[in-house]
């Protein structure tokens, strides 16, 4: 090994103790993620660890940084920029800290990095609402108290951090003694043993000139749990983890957390004066958004739903994604660990997420009281990537169901991103379907993965399951069609005059058509069961209806569906809002699913 004394700290040495850490920790990810289980069993603090000190590894890159204030200061800014999760958040606040301290120094002592990580330290802790010990921030304030007393006799850098690596492992040792969750599934804080891997790579750095590709064979580890065990607890408190890059001029850290308090846990504020990136658990993402907004611009908003996260993670060796516009029993969703990339909802210029800022019950207030009719718009083809290359981080291949592409581009997207992320790993299947229909090829596929099949056994079932499914659905009034243009104005008069209401389904390409008339809407949902029995033949069949904002009508529906059937399970589910704005409350869908024999 190569040794040498190093006691003044550069802008390059910086930038590559930096890169050394990082890579550390984007090797370790996994196992990073496997033992996470606080403050949400989620399973991505190693991915969003990992993430955010790429952005900042990233960012040392370049001929421009000379100085180590220029080095902190591009890792503090990328950082803020690429930061991911609590985790990610607390990292980029502590990169702030040390920036701040830093300042335009061309060069360090170990006695000022010392003093820098000190500032990172408490700027972390005061990024929190409710600061937690047993966590990243344990291990951060002790390693900056062990710096801060080596420095006073050491001006090595390689012994002052060698020293501080000590002190954090021990840290991070006692974090099962300071947290009761991490005791009970036996494992250390993740963010924590993080920060100490991150350590390990920037002190091998200052040991051995060849450490660019060091491998840690031979230090301590901690042998992670395995995952299902980790996990089996289900946290429901806040369902989303939802981020803001807020800029704005002189922002207020303390005003902006003091605002967005009281709608989650789990407060981050990192950054400072123009820049801030605020991280929240809640259940109300697009109010959390909107006050956020009232400081300055939102450049930017991510929202996980952490409890999918956390069912996602579990088990399968294959991930199950649909778009929001296919419709499962809520239940249904979580047991195969689902995951759903939202459509788009739009109201003139103020535009929503599918089921995510906008519940059923807001949307269809909205879609009565605007003036506006609303529209949607599929996602695009980075929230498919976004989605895809988040859930390889952990699963060896993902399956995608999406509506009808007869309908909708969202197929194409999900292919586009898939091409561009593994296309080998990853299958999209057009269900031909909307709704509950494309619900019943999600389910198929889910039901495939929870067998244990391959991913080519996977992807034909799925297939296969796409036709032997139909949807028929009647809608009592075309007055939202005809507001958002779908159906001629002239038309809708004469439905309603006439009381005339069309059965409609969808053909083996997946565009929508019609199967007929009913005068009455009860006739209509007769109509529906009818034709749902009749595909059915007697034989074994799955059933689910879907209704817009109409529990009476559906639950009629599904008594028809009984009588005629003898079909004893039919569960009913609210129409999704990307679909409900086409077709206006009080539709009913009712699917079915011929079972193979």
């Amino acid at each position: 090994m190569e040794r040498r004394m190093v006691q003044i700290l550069t802008g390059p040495r910086f930038a590559r103790a930096l890169r050394a850490g990082a890579l550390a920790v984007v090797r370790e990810q996994e196992s990073l993620n496997r033992i996470n289980v606080f403050p949400v069993a989620d399973a991505d603090t190693g991915s969003n660890l990992a993430a955010t000190l790429r952005a900042a590894a990233a960012a040392m890159v370049t001929p421009n940084i000379v100085t180590v204030g220029q080095s902190a200061r591009a890792a503090a800014d990328a950082a803020l920029d690429g930061a991911r999760g609590n985790s990610g958040a607390i990292v980029a606040q502590f990169f702030h800290g040390v920036a701040e301290y830093v300042g335009n120094r061309v060069h360090i002592t170990t006695r000022d990095f010392a003093a820098a990580v000190r500032r990172g330290a408490e700027a972390a802790y005061q990024a929190l609402q409710h600061p937690a010990e047993g966590t990243i921030l344990s291990v951060v304030r002790e390693w900056a108290a062990s710096l801060e007393e080596r420095a006073r006799h050491a001006a090595d850098f390689s012994d002052l951090l060698a020293h501080g690596l000590e002190r954090a492992r021990a840290a991070l040792a006692d974090t099962p003694r300071q947290l009761a969750v991490l005791a009970r599934h036996g494992v250390v804080d993740a963010g924590a043993q993080g920060f100490v891997y991150f350590l390990e790579g920037i002190s091998a750095i200052f040991r051995d000139r060849r450490a660019a590709d060091w491998n840690r064979a031979g230090l301590t580890t901690h042998a992670p749990t395995p995952f299902a065990a980790a996990h089996a607890e289900l946290d429901e408190t806040y369902r989303y983890c939802a981020e803001g890059l807020l800029s704005g001029t002189h922002l207020d850290r303390k005003a902006v957390a003091a605002a967005v308090a009281p709608l989650g846990a789990s407060l981050v504020v990192a950054g400072g004066g123009s820049r801030l990136r605020v991280h929240l658990h809640t259940n109300e993402p697009q109010g959390f958004f909107g006050v956020l907004a009232s400081f300055g611009t939102l450049e930017r908003t991510k929202t996980d739903d952490m409890v999918l996260q956390q069912l996602a993670a579990r088990e399968a060796r294959v991930a199950l994604v649909t778009d929001s516009g296919c419709d499962l029993p809520e239940a249904t969703a979580h047991g195969f660990g689902l995951v759903r990339v939202p459509l788009t909802l739009r109201f003139g210029e103020e535009s929503f997420l599918d089921g995510v800022d906008m519940t059923p019950h807001q949307f269809y207030q909205r879609l009565l009281s605007s003036p506006l009719p609303a529209a949607t718009s599929q996602p695009a083809v980075g929230d498919f990537r976004r989605t895809f290359t988040r859930l390889l981080e952990r699963r060896e291949a993902v399956v995608v169901v999406t509506i009808s592409s007869g309908l909708s581009g969202t197929y194409q997207a999900a292919c586009a991103a898939a091409a561009s992320v593994d296309p080998a790993r990853i299958r999209v299947i057009d269900s031909r379907q909307v709704s509950v229909s494309a619900g019943l090829v999600a389910e198929a596929v889910g039901e495939a993965i929870a067998a244990g099949l391959s991913l080519d056994e996977v992807e034909r079932a799925g297939r296969r399951a796409a036709e032997r499914v139909r949807l028929f659905a009647a809608i009592p009034s075309l007055a939202t069609a005809a507001r958002g243009g779908r159906v001629p104005p002239a038309i809708a008069r004469l439905s309603k005059l006439f009381r005339l209401k069309p059965i409609l389904t969808l053909d083996t390409a997946g565009t929508a058509g019609k199967d007929g008339i009913h005068i009455g809407f009860r006739s209509a949902l007769r109509g529906l069961a009818r034709r749902a029995a009749d595909f059915a033949a007697g034989a074994p069949a799955r059933f689910l209806i879907a209704h817009a904002n109409a529990v009476g009508a559906a639950e009629f529906v599904a008594e028809e569906l009984r009588r005629r059937h003898g079909a004893a399970d039919v569960p009913l589910v609210n129409l999704a809002p990307a679909l409900a704005a086409h077709t206006g409350p009080g539709a009913v869908g009712v699917a079915v699913r011929l079972e193979e024999r």
